[in-house]
């Protein structure tokens, strides 16, 4: 008699929890607008491209920012702490992308070691913000595939795997992205962010040397996807400041931020500042100008 009135209560219980699941609809006020800045541009010769949207409230659908259209961008050479240089513009393309050509016939290009400025104008906004052209590595050995058997994580699949050897510039406070495309797609997914200070250990005073392992192999590969016969690999090296270093670690941070000790998510502060202290809007988002040195392979047998 008790087990079958145990029973029941279970039944009666499993309805009434299986009963209470009621999707609830957040409403986050957004408090602030924003004004965010993608600046990551670098020094080649080629068409460089600034990105100006506004904030959307946090669970609105990401991709339906609004594009800002009618700023005024321009790339200002401070080095020295004055105007080096006239003012490079950007002009706006569509949907909030603004686009520079370099003309190294003129000399209109970026140049490693100088300081720059970028000055932004919506509206009634002015945005500022400024970062030193740092140089990236000069030497890069080889981009080799090896032949790895898949017997257990993170290797699931056997098959061929890239490995870059690259040396870390000497002196300390060298910091690095290093972007790897797959048949010129950039593999961009927040857990293939790969970023380096120095060659990614002087715990015990290491400088210029080969990038450590997890740097120059293990951030290079999607484990389930060996590379197969004839798809191109390219791995570049970017320059990074600092802070941009330590912004790209906070990002992952508010990625994995999550579980049952997870904190509130907060804003990353950027390195763009608002001139006007009464504005209505808020800066977020990053400026950076990176040298850039790269290689590239087809994977044969």
């Amino acid at each position: 008699m008790k087990r079958g009135l145990y029973i029941l209560l279970l039944i009666i219980l499993g309805g009434n929890f299986s009963a209470c699941e009621d999707v609830i609809q957040v409403d986050v006020e957004q408090k602030q607008k924003k004004i965010v800045v993608d600046a990551f541009i670098d020094n080649r010769h080629q068409t460089q491209t600034i990105r100006l949207t506004e904030s959307i409230p946090f669970f609105d659908i990401p991709g339906t920012e609004p594009p800002l259209t009618t700023a005024t961008v321009a790339l200002v050479d401070t080095t020295g702490g004055g105007i080096a240089a006239p003012p490079i513009f950007f002009r706006h393309d569509s949907m909030g992308y603004y686009r520079w050509t370099p003309n190294p016939t003129s000399g209109d290009t970026l140049k490693v070691g100088r300081t720059y400025a970028l000055l932004i104008i919506e509206g009634q906004d002015t945005v500022i913000g400024t970062t030193r052209l740092a140089p990236t590595v000069s030497r890069i050995d080889s981009l080799r595939t090896v032949p790895v058997e898949g017997n257990g994580p993170p290797f699931i699949d056997t098959g061929k795997y890239c490995e870059i050897f690259a040396y870390d510039l000497p002196g300390f406070g060298n910091y690095y992205w290093l972007k790897t495309f797959r048949n010129d797609t950039f593999l961009n997914e927040i857990n293939k962010l790969n970023i380096s200070q120095d060659m990614g250990n002087n715990s015990n005073g290491q400088d210029a040397g080969l990038f450590i392992y997890p740097v120059r192999f293990s951030e290079l590969n999607e484990f389930l996807r060996p590379y197969r016969d004839g798809e191109k690999v390219r791995v570049e090296i970017h320059s990074i400041s600092q802070f941009a270093y330590y912004w790209f670690q906070l990002v992952v941070n508010q990625n994995n931020n999550g579980g049952l000790f997870a904190t509130p998510p907060v804003n990353i502060q950027s390195n763009m500042f608002l001139l006007n202290q009464n504005s209505k809007r808020g800066v977020a988002g990053f400026f950076n100008i990176a040298a850039v040195n790269s290689i590239e392979i087809t994977v044969k047998e």
